[in-house]
Order: C-alpha cells, then sequence, then structure tokens
C-alpha cells in the first residue's frame, strides 16, 4: 500500500468514499508502525558525544510542537469540511480525509517521535525537559487557510527530514542512529502526505495556486526565510507558540548548541530548497527549478491561477535573466 499522491484524480476514477480512503490510510500506517520501546528497548545509559547530546536536546523540543499542530489541523479541517459540504462537495471530503490523517495518524508517530527522543535524552544524561518547556511548547499557531498550513508542514518535515537524516549519518551510537533513522523516514512520509493534501485542495478548487506558492517561497526566500530559523537577521514576533528552528541555539557556551553542519550547512540547506521546489511542482504542476523560478511563479499566480500562464511567466523570466547575465558577460 502507499501514500495516494494523486488524490482527486484517484477518488473520482475509482469512486473512492471518504472512508475507503481512510482505509488505504490505515494499511499503510499499520504496514509502517514501530515501537519506541522495542527500538530503544533496555539500552540503559549510552554514552553519547557531545554532538549527539545537542541533537537530541533540539529534537526532544522540536516534537513537541507537533501536537498542537497535529489537533488544529485536524479540528479546521473538519470546520472547513462541514463549510465546502454545499458548495464543494469534493473539497469537502478532501478537508475531512486531512482532518482524520492529522488527528489518527500523524498524531500518534508525532507522539512516537516526541517519546523516543525524551527518553534518549535522559539516557545519555541530560535532564528531561522541564514542565515549563513542555507547555512552552504546546500553544496552536494561529489560523490560515488549509492549503497554506499544509505546504508549511510540509515544509517543516522537509526540514526534519533533512536534519535528521544528518544526525542519524553522523552519529556513532547504534540506539540514536536507530533512532534518528527510523524518525526520519517518518518525516519522508509525512511530508508526501501534506504535499498530497495540498494538492487535492488545489485541484478540487477550494484554494488557488498561488497559496501554496507564497508558503513555499516565504519558507526558502533569501535572506530572511523561515528555513533560516534563528540564524535569520530579523524574526517575526510571535504570541502563544513556538517554531522550534526559530530556538536553535548556536551559542557554543551552552553545552548544547547545534554546530553549523548539523543543520544549515550549504549542503544541507540546498538539499532542503531543492525538496520545497519538487514539493511545490507536484502540488501545483508548475516546475520550478530555482528559488527565482519559484518567485516568478508566485508573482504571476497572483493575477492568474491557470497552470499554463504560470508556467509561461516562469520561462519568460528565466529568458530575460539569462538575457540580462548574457548582457554582463558581453559588458566585460
Amino acid at each position: 500500500m502507499r501514500i495516494i499522491a494523486q488524490l482527486v484524480k484517484e477518488i473520482q476514477r475509482n469512486n473512492y468514499s471518504i472512508s475507503d480512503v481512510l482505509r488505504i490510510q490505515q494499511i499503510y500506517h499499520e504496514s509502517r508502525r514501530w515501537s519506541v520501546y522495542d527500538v530503544i528497548g533496555s539500552a540503559g545509559r549510552i554514552h553519547a558525544d557531545e554532538r549527539d547530546k545537542a541533537a537530541l536536546w533540539h529534537a526532544s523540543r522540536a516534537e513537541l510542537t507537533t501536537q498542537p499542530a497535529g489537533i488544529r489541523l485536524a479540528v479546521d479541517g473538519v470546520k472547513l469540511a462541514q463549510n465546502l459540504a454545499k458548495s464543494n462537495p469534493l473539497g469537502a471530503n478532501i478537508a475531512h480525509i486531512a482532518a482524520a490523517w492529522s488527528a489518527r495518524y500523524w498524531l500518534e508517530e508525532e507522539a512516537h517521535h516526541e517519546v523516543a527522543y525524551g527518553m534518549l535524552l535522559e539516557m545519555v544524561g541530560l535532564d528531561p525537559v522541564a514542565h515549563d518547556d513542555v507547555t512552552m511548547h504546546r500553544g496552536f499557531f494561529p489560523t490560515d487557510n488549509y492549503a497554506r498550513v499544509c505546504m508549511l508542514q510540509a515544509c517543516v518535515e522537509i526540514e526534519a527530514t533533512v536534519t535528521y537524516g544528518e544526525m542519524a549519518k553522523t552519529s556513532h551510537e547504534p540506539v540514536i542512529k536507530e533512532v534518528f533513522h527510523r524518525i526520519m523516514k517518518d518525516e519522508v512520509q509525512h511530508r508526501e502526505y501534506f504535499v498530497s493534501f495540498a494538492k487535492a485542495l488545489l485541484d478540487a478548487g477550494v484554494y488557488p495556486i498561488k497559496d501554496v506558492l507564497s508558503m513555499a517561497y516565504t519558507w526558502i526566500r533569501p535572506n530572511g526565510g523561515e528555513m533560516f530559523g534563528s540564524a535569520r537577521p530579523r524574526q517575526t514576533s510571535r504570541e502563544g507558540f513556538v517554531n522550534w528552528w526559530e530556538h536553535v541555539v548556536m551559542d557554543g557556551s551552552t553545552g548544547v548548541a547545534l554546530r553549523d553542519d548539523q543543520i544549515r550547512a550549504e549542503p544541507m540547506q540546498a538539499k532542503k530548497v531543492r525538496s520545497v521546489l519538487a514539493a511545490v511542482q507536484h502540488a501545483t504542476g508548475v516546475p520550478v527549478k530555482s528559488i527565482a523560478e519559484l518567485k516568478y511563479a508566485y508573482l504571476a499566480s497572483l493575477t492568474t491561477n491557470d497552470v499554463d500562464r504560470i508556467r509561461h511567466a516562469v520561462a519568460q523570466g528565466v529568458q530575460k535573466k539569462n538575457g540580462l547575465e548574457a548582457e554582463l558577460v558581453n559588458l566585460h
């Protein structure tokens, strides 16, 4: 079984009901389910180096934010479905499907991640996550339209996938490597689900393409995109919730600082960008190979929702840029 990447097409082709899709999700979830306690077992005290300790300190806090995100997606998805029931029945079904997945499977798998990292944190000799830290990370994100939120979550899952994957490769402690690797694989699936939901909401005519493009560009735009997190020169003022990537500790005097090559090294950032661009193409049908092309697509989408016209605008933008670069070369 697999994630349904073309949700609207599959629903229409196979006449799937909501229950049909949820059963497919259940089969896939059961085939992938793993046990925190089976993996960590009775390992006891783990002798981790400073890099592993810093990674676990951050990961254990990052995963705390997923509970309120999952609850909000579940509640807002049902509300959206109810609002669409008469005007857009297909869109309503998509919203119900996304809400159910968030409540049932995303929350369960993210609970695994939170507990696994929390246990490992204590097993390497660090203090458990404090009560105040737990409650601080439980605030709800502000309400936004569902397609934008799905794209945002896809970007967050990409951030986690790349970061956790790097930690899995570089750790020398087998249990830590195994947990980071398993959770990285979960995050890959979550990214695919969120992109499929964003695409389905566009395909069903619930939201315009610009919503997905705007969120993707907000995430990876140069000199201030969300992907740069705590390294951004200016931070957004937020109340009631925490974006974990904005609180990454890089100060070596803290004892839990992540090194640049653990989260924001150039190869890692480039990999994140490529994955976001691939998610954009899947969700919107607009091929974008660079941040500049994504910007062209977003600007075009402000005046049209036609995929062909947006693609044409991207091609024109690239052609114009190449022409200007050629002129500069000739001038020199």
